[in-house]
């Protein structure tokens, strides 16, 4: 393969699509995403094949009656209703939930979730294992150690040394990560509270939301207990402003409980350089002799599934991967390995795993960092004390544990295996560059955070009327002028790019619209202006070449 470079996603010979590839794909489709009642024997049952059917053909049943019995009912049946299966007003909810098997879903961080995991969450429904005590779900426990070590071993952790659990969801998780620095910091405050210590937590700008709301649920003065840190022109954090902030910190005699990072931002997909973190903490605890590590917790819910990569043959690229999606994700090797030296990672399933709601795993690399949570035994007093220790029973925010997250992202990747995961993700990186190439064709408009290389495809659209070219014009935004005329002219290209967006009716592709995929440069006072955009995300397995060529012709046409 010839050698390309970092914006080779920008020539459309680089990405073509591969014959070889393609089949593949269409492998794993016809395996893993079809509803076949052949291969999958729930697709069997006459209601559901029903609804797969519905969605399959893109169809929405509009029902009077159950329209209106699903915005009024409030009485439960008097009656034993023994022959009925599924219930009408249930299918009629299922029947028109937002189809993510359809093609054009590409319009944030959701996917489909494959026919295993689906199989896998009804054992899980069936045998109803309560995770939070291991005599209460039985070996469902040692399935969830399973899962736990697999993940560990793909980051790249001692499998040994490693623990995790399955959550409620991906902001769970990085609450988890807060509470691990807490308490390893403050070990006293499971009891006595953080109320007269001074601390500062430290999160990006371009982090998830919950990385502020945890906050808050965790009654911290945000305006005073946090620092956040700045980003980078791709919006990964700025590695030196987060040392200069470490710095500031200790100074001022604050300790620093928990450096949260993201793996794989929701919008623009940027990685944070967790590799560098680690080193400048490590520079920094031996500078001030900490007694205590900052617990660097990575949010990896959305950009974990690299990982299928990190031991990929590149030169002999057995899957047959074109050259544009290839040379990035090879350019990123080294951010993908150097998640191993996070301290916890948030891992969604439900996202680019392709398992169904909520899979989320807590996975921690050092399990006695779990023993920093534990709660007064006594609490506890119903459980067995000697089976206690078999859970993370006293160390869950949560009491009962689902098993569906388990059983289900168990049975996807005991399917899909390593293969089936390099082609799925394969698959919509090498969308979202197609879309990038096509984008980038066209003068008036600006594809964003390119070099990020991740499923999601963020871009601007200018007037054409305009003679200035995108590009020009994306930079002059960028660079903060305090003027009239220069905020008239920002407001002006978000509208036109607004305006067009909500005239198209999400045709074609089902995109969004987000309010902040770039920023300008930073003020005196380390300020900034977030601008608008539209975004595509390509983990669906569904979308095609041909549906993306239909939604760029339509934007200029």
């Amino acid at each position: 393969m010839d050698k390309v470079t970092s914006h080779s996603w920008l020539d459309e010979k680089h990405n073509r699509l591969s014959a070889r590839f393609a089949e593949r794909h269409q492998s794993v489709l016809r395996q893993f995403f079809a509803r076949d009642p052949n291969l999958w024997p729930l697709y069997k049952i006459k209601e559901i094949k029903e609804l797969v059917n519905s969605k399959k053909n893109l169809f929405t049943p509009y029902n009077l009656a159950l329209r209106h019995r699903i915005s009024s009912e409030s009485v439960i049946p008097h009656q034993v209703n023994p022959l009925v299966r599924f219930d009408p007003l249930a299918l009629y909810a299922a029947a028109t939930t937002k189809n993510w098997d359809d093609p054009a879903s590409v319009e944030n961080v959701i996917s489909t979730p494959c026919d295993p995991a689906i199989h896998g969450a009804m054992l899980a429904t069936i045998a109803n294992p309560n995770l939070v005590y291991s005599e209460y779900a039985g070996n469902a426990t040692e399935l969830e150690k399973v899962v736990v070590r697999q993940m560990a071993n793909l980051v790249g952790y001692n499998t040994a040394d490693a623990t995790g659990l399955f959550t409620q969801g991906g902001t769970f998780c990085n609450l988890y990560g807060y509470l691990l620095g807490l308490r390893k910091c403050f070990p006293e405050s499971v009891m006595h509270g953080f109320r007269d210590k001074q601390f500062a937590f430290i999160n990006s700008q371009a982090g998830h939301y919950s990385n502020m709301t945890n906050l808050s649920l965790l009654g911290v003065n945000i305006e005073e207990q946090l620092i956040r840190v700045r980003l980078r022109e791709n919006n990964q954090i700025d590695v030196q402003d987060l040392a200069k902030q470490l710095d500031k910190c200790l100074q001022e005699g604050k300790a620093i409980p928990t450096i949260l990072l993201t793996f794989g931002t929701t919008d623009t997909f940027a990685i944070d350089d967790v590799a560098e973190v680690y080193l400048t903490r490590e520079r920094i605890c031996r500078q001030y002799a900490l007694s205590y590590r900052p617990h660097i917790h990575v949010d990896a819910a959305v950009g974990w599934s690299l990982l299928f990569f990190r031991d990929y043959d590149f030169a002999q690229n057995p899957l047959g991967i074109n050259s544009a999606t290839l040379d990035g994700i090879e350019g990123h090797a080294s951010l993908i390995n150097g998640l191993r030296f996070a301290d916890s990672i948030s891992i969604d399933f439900q996202k680019w795993g392709y398992v169904p709601y909520t899979s989320s795993l807590l996975l921690v690399k050092k399990r006695q960092d779990m023993e920093f949570l534990k709660q007064d035994p006594n609490y506890f007093s119903y459980f067995e004390p000697q089976q206690r220790d078999n859970t993370h029973l006293q160390a869950t925010i949560e009491c009962s544990r689902s098993a569906v997250g388990v059983f289900s992202a168990y049975s996807a990747l005991a399917s899909m295996g390593f293969e089936g995961y390099q082609t799925l993700v394969a698959h919509g990186l090498q969308n979202a560059n197609y879309m990038r190439c096509l984008l980038s064709q066209w003068p008036n408009c600006y594809v964003v955070s390119g070099e990020n290389q991740g499923p999601c495809v963020t871009f601007r659209l200018y007037n054409p009327q305009l003679k200035e070219s995108a590009r020009a014009q994306f930079y002059r935004e960028r660079r903060l002028i305090k003027q009239k005329a220069y905020m008239e002219n920002i407001v002006s290209s978000a509208t036109f790019h607004r305006n067009h967006f909500l005239s198209r009716q999400r045709r074609e592709l089902k995109t969004n619209w987000i309010t902040s995929m770039a920023r300008t440069n930073y003020d005196e006072q380390g300020r900034c202006l977030f601008l608008p955009g539209e975004k595509a995300v390509f983990l669906n397995p569904n979308t095609r070449r041909s549906d993306i060529e239909a939604f760029v012709h339509g934007l200029f046409s």
